[in-house]
């Protein structure tokens, strides 16, 4: 045994190579050269511009570990595991190894998570705020429903199964749709910028579970809250589909598409249309960052915080590089992939049938007499021949 050792270590000296308990020292090529290697490449590598890249490494370093890796390689690698490139390549380009690679990516996951300025904010209680966000949506292809102040939707993260060991029941992350998941509940603005979101509850339970066990969804029920009462007295409220109930606060479609009724029927269609910027923004997220095209496969307790930071960086791009490119050419953070990504947003089971007579809540009916009172029917559907 003795001699196998001296044999292993007279070798070691013989290549140069400084080895230690986890394995080899190696020396990270400089950030510099990296950038070289990427060449005119690197922002679509990166999925950001050069300016929001450097914004993003001046925000993050005094959090950053200091020594060994630089900041800027740190940065860049996270952001390559973001996008869904293999830690082989990264590892082969930043002259790293795979343990120093996965080092750097949970030290960066944790300053996003403790970084003030990139955290997701709500501030209801902000009459200002309020007045903003709800004058923005009905900007948006001149709403009349003109007191919506977010969009409500669950979206399906999938996830490889989890071990007995991390979880009671693996059963209970398997979609209806045939896959283990994550329920992630979020809320966006009229810019796509996620205003809140919650990543608790399995890929099996329904939308309106999921909200409810968020702390959000037991904020809601509070109708005591001093902001709610606020919110409510205001005519505020969020658009949501029919996966939730109808209340004061969250404005749900009125069942069956209005039953024949042309006004409830034009109210759908504008809360409609106010409500598919949470599903453009689940887009935008997906076509973006290519970490949900394929399962999660880190640690279970590890994978909600994955999920976490990949919304924060969607709302640091959309502050940063929400400009279009110029010519209309395909974005720099495009990637072919995304054809084959199947978003998978409703992850529970098929919402039951609600009541034919329910007259739905006072807030629906007050917005459906808005529509009324604005004489806005829902426009003529062309159909071509």
């Amino acid at each position: 045994m003795n001699m196998h050792l001296a044999v292993a270590d007279a070798a070691s000296g013989e290549s140069g190579e400084r080895h230690t308990a986890r394995g080899p020292v190696e020396t990270p090529l400089p950030f510099e050269e990296v950038r070289r290697v990427y060449g005119s490449r690197f922002c679509r590598a990166m999925r950001m511009s050069e300016s929001s890249f450097a914004l993003l490494v001046d925000t993050l370093r005094p959090i950053l570990p200091f020594g060994g890796v630089p900041a800027e390689t740190r940065v860049s690698m996270s952001l390559r595991y973001f996008a869904g490139a293999s830690y082989l390549d990264v590892c082969s380009i930043h002259g790293v190894s795979k343990i120093t690679f996965y080092d750097c990516v949970w030290d960066f996951v944790d300053a996003m998570l403790l970084a003030p300025g990139l955290q997701m904010r709500m501030p209801l209680w902000n009459a200002d705020w309020r007045r903003k966000t709800a004058a923005g949506f009905q900007a948006r292809g001149d709403n009349p429903l003109t007191k919506i102040i977010g969009a409500l939707d669950g979206i399906a993260i999938r996830q490889e199964m989890p071990s007995y060991t991390e979880v009671i029941c693996p059963r209970d992350y398997w979609n209806r749709k045939g896959f283990f998941a994550l329920n992630v509940q979020a809320i966006c603005d009229h810019n796509y910028e996620f205003l809140w979101m919650s990543c608790r509850t399995p890929g099996s339970t329904h939308d309106a579970t999921a909200l409810a066990c968020s702390d959000l969804g037991q904020h809601l029920k509070d109708p005591t809250h001093a902001v709610l009462q606020q919110v409510i007295a205001e005519g505020l409220c969020i658009a949501a589909d029919e996966a939730y109930g109808d209340s004061e606060l969250l404005a749900t479609p009125w069942p069956g598409g209005g039953r024949g009724d042309e006004w409830r029927d034009a109210y759908n269609f504008y809360q409609s249309s106010a409500r598919m910027h949470i599903e453009q923004a689940f887009g935008q997220l997906v076509w973006r960052w290519g970490i949900p095209w394929r399962p999660l496969r880190m640690p279970f307790a590890k994978r909600p915080l994955v999920v976490n930071v990949a919304f924060l960086f969607h709302n640091f791009c959309r502050s940063n590089d929400s400009q279009p490119e110029a010519g209309g050419q395909e974005p720099y953070w495009a990637s072919d992939a995304v054809g084959n990504v199947d978003h998978n947003r409703k992850s529970g089971p098929e919402t039951p049938r609600r009541r034919s007579g329910s007259a739905g809540s006072e807030l629906r009916q007050r917005m459906t007499k808005r529509v009324e009172n604005s004489g806005r029917r829902r426009p003529p559907v062309h159909r071509y021949q």
